[in-house]
């Protein structure tokens, strides 16, 4: 009878704790002055992406090479099929590459991508406030209200990214 009564609860706790995954809201977060921003210098708030589908790509810059195929593959479809707003966070505390690089490495490449969000993290607050893996790179599909609907840290596969694409179409 204990044991019943043990895997009942645990199913009940494993349901829930399902069904709340699925509807984490991010909590609001705001990077500026010394914390970060902007590549421009300009204040970043977690709610500038309310009302889009988003992908986040929170990254410790030691870590993005593996991520250099998907994100190539990603911003191909951002160009094909302008329906989510990508944002590049990157975690200028997780290196030992002096912030002032990162900085200009990071302007070159908005240039580039006029249309993709460069932001930095200069102090893991997202480590923090979003509980994301530091010293690796994490990426989110955000729907419209900020919840988080796909979430893996680590390299990401083409099928993995053909997945968060179907996502997004489902989100529209």
């Amino acid at each position: 009878m204990k044991n019943n009564y043990k895997f009942v609860v645990t199913i009940s706790l494993l349901l829930s704790l399902s069904f709340t995954l699925s509807a984490i809201t991010l909590k609001p977060v705001k990077l500026a002055d010394n914390n970060g921003g902007y590549i421009d210098g300009r204040v970043w708030k977690s709610d500038f992406l309310l009302g889009q589908t988003n992908i986040i790509i929170y990254a410790d810059p030691d870590e993005f090479s593996d991520m250099k195929k998907f994100v190539e593959n990603l911003k191909k479809e951002k160009s094909k099929n302008n329906n989510f707003g990508l944002t590049f966070i990157i975690n200028t505390e997780a290196t030992m590459i002096p912030t002032f690089m990162i900085k200009s490495r990071i302007k070159k490449k908005a240039k580039e991508s006029p249309s993709i969000s460069y932001v930095l993290d200069n102090d893991k607050i997202l480590v923090d406030k979003w509980m994301l893996q530091d010293d690796a790179v994490n990426v989110l599909l955000l729907d419209s209200l900020n919840e988080i609907n796909y979430q893996k840290t680590g390299k990401m596969t083409i099928t993995q990214l053909k997945e968060i694409i179907n996502k997004i179409k489902d989100l529209k």
